[in-house]
């Protein structure tokens, strides 16, 4: 198993923006994951549940044992002082953006999902060591694009690799893997 850390400073929205322009600038709203039933997506996001991912996760592991797979874990940091200084609005405007950016350079394969309240998940189903880092790569470059004024929040980005039979194990891999980002 393969696990490589990308650390992300993030900023939402462009200087003199407000948060809520950003959301709307340039790329729609997250799109809808396909397949997923209302129940299955998180509503502020746009993206799978945690149970909807891991449960995604679950099944490619069981139909595919042998090929390669890869967990990409996105945590956000500092959206609980964004709270606290600019509102709740401004953090969940920061949530959606990273959610949005995610599905934007994601492949229409991959599943993305909301682990936590400032975490997601991506499954990289058919991707080896080399492919999810560069996808981790260009994950944390393009997060390190947002801005959230004069509060800093940060996103790291690791991944955790290995084989379909690893299903179970590659999102703790990744989330120990966050531990070490500092």
């Amino acid at each position: 198993m393969a696990l490589s850390r990308f650390p992300a400073y993030l900023t939402l929205i462009r200087h003199g923006e407000a948060p809520a322009r950003a959301a709307t600038r340039d790329e729609p709203l997250i799109a809808a994951p396909e397949g997923l039933r209302p129940w299955q997506r998180d509503h502020l996001c746009g993206v799978a549940t945690r149970q909807a991912l891991l449960d995604r996760l679950e099944a490619i592991g069981e139909l595919a044992p042998a090929a390669p797979l890869s967990f990409v874990m996105v945590r956000v940091e500092g959206l609980a002082r964004l709270n606290r200084e600019s509102g709740v609005e401004d953090g969940d405007a920061v949530l959606r953006a990273v959610a949005g950016i995610i599905r934007r350079y994601t492949r229409a394969t991959d599943t993305v999902g909301r682990l936590s309240g400032a975490s997601f998940g991506i499954i990289l189903q058919g991707t080896g060591p080399t492919g999810a880092g560069a996808a981790a790569a260009r994950l944390s470059h393009h997060l390190g694009q947002l801005h959230a004024g004069t509060t800093r929040v940060e996103a790291h980005v690791t991944v955790a690799s290995g084989r379909g039979i690893n299903a179970e194990v590659l999102p703790a891999a990744a989330a120990d893997a966050l531990g070490d980002c500092g």
